[in-house]
């Protein structure tokens, strides 16, 4: 089955991906402080109006996430979503050097927030559905 649109905005796309029931979410370009929490709060709704455990972010457009910006997803948006039911989130890199090295950091600080939760970085969208297939 295909995913569907779910919404679209300027900074992002949400698509539902049925077969594993899971929101897809793709930064359609760089967006940084009150942009960039905004989509991320918009995010965490539609993770909880659908009852979900698991989401991709999809980052491919971009190459790095502002310094500010990572802290809050660490100290407010990841706790957040640990509160709301989220347990495991996959994100997806550019093919940059840069954008690797940033998402490894992620997914590092990310894991280290809460013990139920664990975020993890792949090079492709089958490699990050596979891996929460699997969870």
């Amino acid at each position: 089955m295909a995913e569907t649109v779910l919404e679209e905005a300027d900074a992002y796309t949400a698509k539902w991906d049925p077969e594993l029931e899971i929101p897809i979410f793709k930064w359609e370009g760089f967006v940084a402080g009150d942009e960039f929490r905004e989509n991320a709060r918009r995010w965490e709704e539609i993770m909880a109006d659908r009852g979900v455990e698991r989401y991709i972010v999809d980052t491919r457009e971009i190459d790095a996430h502002d310094d500010a910006d990572k802290q809050w997803l660490a100290e407010t948006w990841v706790p957040a979503l640990v509160d709301i039911g989220i347990r495991r989130g996959a994100g997806v890199y550019g093919e940059s050097t840069l954008a690797s090295m940033e998402m490894e950091q992620v997914e590092e600080e990310l894991s280290a927030i809460h013990p139920e939760y664990e975020f993890r970085v792949f090079p492709t969208a089958e490699e990050a559905k596979d891996w929460l297939a699997s969870q």
